[in-house]
C-alpha cells in the first residue's frame, strides 16, 4: 500500500463483482433529503429491472402448462429481449457512455482502477453503468476514504453513503448473479 489510503480489506470478505464498467464521477457535497430519496427511488427501480433482464424463470413457473402458452411466452420474451436492445442501442447513439474503468463492486463500497480517479477525500456522485441492455446508471453518493497505489497506477476507495436498505439488498442481488455467472462459466470452460 502507498499513499494516504487505506488498507487493501476495505471491500472486506465477501462476493465483489469485479469488472470494466462505464463510470463517470461528478464531485460535490453528498445528495440529503429528498435528493437523496430520489436517487434511491431511481436506483431501486433501476437495478430492479436490471434482475429482470437475469431472470427467466418462466419455464419453471409454467412446468405444468401448456406447451403452447410455453411457447408463446418465450416468444414474447425474445421479442421484449429485442426491444430492450434496439432502445438501448438508440439511446446509446445519442448519450456517449463514459470509457470502461477497472472496478472491484460491494454493495457498501467500490474499489477504482485507473488514471482518472478522483483524489482523497473528495465526496461526489458516482454515476455507474451496470448493463449494456441499460443506458442508464445507478448514481451512487460517495466519499473517497482511500487513495493508493497498485502496480504502479492508481486506486481510489469509494464508500457509498446514504443508500437505502432496498437498494444495497440489490446491490448485493447484482453481484451474487455476477459471481454465479463467473462459476458457471468456468465450469463449462474446457
Amino acid at each position: 500500500m502507498q499513499g494516504g489510503g487505506v488498507p487493501e480489506s476495505f471491500l472486506g470478505d465477501g462476493l465483489a463483482y469485479e469488472e470494466s464498467l462505464p463510470l463517470a464521477w461528478t464531485p460535490g457535497p453528498l445528495a440529503e433529503g429528498l435528493s437523496l430519496a430520489r436517487l434511491n427511488a431511481d436506483n431501486q427501480q433501476l437495478l430492479a429491472a436490471e434482475a429482470s433482464l437475469d431472470e427467466v424463470r418462466v419455464h419453471e413457473a409454467l412446468k405444468d402448462e401448456s406447451p403452447a402458452l410455453l411457447h408463446e411466452l418465450q416468444r414474447l420474451e425474445f421479442k421484449i429481449n429485442i426491444l430492450l436492445r434496439l432502445t438501448a442501442e438508440i439511446s446509446v447513439r445519442g448519450n456517449v457512455l463514459p470509457p470502461p474503468q477497472r472496478v472491484k463492486l460491494t454493495s457498501h463500497a467500490l474499489e477504482w482502477f485507473g488514471e482518472s480517479t478522483p483524489p482523497q477525500a473528495a465526496s461526489g456522485l458516482l454515476a455507474l453503468y451496470i448493463n449494456p441492455a441499460l443506458p442508464q446508471s445507478v448514481k451512487i453518493p460517495c466519499v473517497v476514504e482511500g487513495v493508493r497505489t497498485v502496480d504502479g497506477s492508481p486506486l481510489a476507495q469509494l464508500r457509498f453513503v446514504g443508500l437505502s436498505e432496498a437498494v444495497v439488498q440489490l446491490l448485493d442481488k447484482l453481484i451474487f448473479r455476477h459471481h454465479r455467472r463467473l462459476v458457471a462459466g468456468a465450469r463449462h470452460a474446457p
